[in-house]
């Protein structure tokens, strides 16, 4: 299915005795944030014990986005730790800067501080902007998981 056709997933209807899974909001947030821009390349939602909870990426690749949930929730936990070691501090986010593009590691505000969220970009973007787009996403997704619980 092209990332245009899934933008369009039924949650928008939705009645108080039937609320919509915060898995399918976080879903069709990822699609909307992918069809913002050519230059993101994928969006990853795990929790932070390295499990996928939804994901939207320019190819459909279920394998490499199991490996990203993981490898996000363990880089968060890495830059926390050594953001509390080194300057005291807690850390907001991390980006990794490649060739190729950019990565953006952000812990999702909920109230139970339990997700990651990860989006990369090719090098056509600038580095602010996928982090723009990442700390909205996380805002966004942050009010459809507490809004379910």
């Amino acid at each position: 299915m092209a990332r245009s056709e899934k933008r369009d997933l039924p949650f928008g209807g939705e009645s108080p005795a039937h609320p919509v899974s915060a898995r399918v909001r976080s879903q069709a947030i990822l699609e909307r944030l992918l069809d913002r821009s050519l230059a993101l390349k994928f969006a990853s939602l795990s929790t932070v014990d390295g499990r996928s909870f939804a994901q939207a990426s320019a190819r459909d690749d279920d394998a490499a986005a199991h490996r990203i949930a993981a490898m996000s929730s363990s880089l968060l936990a890495l830059s926390e730790s050594f953001a509390r070691e080194a300057l005291r501090g807690n850390s907001s986010f991390t980006t990794i800067s490649t060739e190729h593009g950019a990565i953006v590691v952000v812990r999702v505000p909920t109230r139970k501080r339990n997700h990651v969220l990860a989006i990369g970009s090719d090098a056509s973007d600038v580095m602010a902007l996928t982090l723009r787009y990442a700390l909205d996403a996380a805002a966004e997704i942050s009010a459809a998981i507490d809004d379910n619980s």
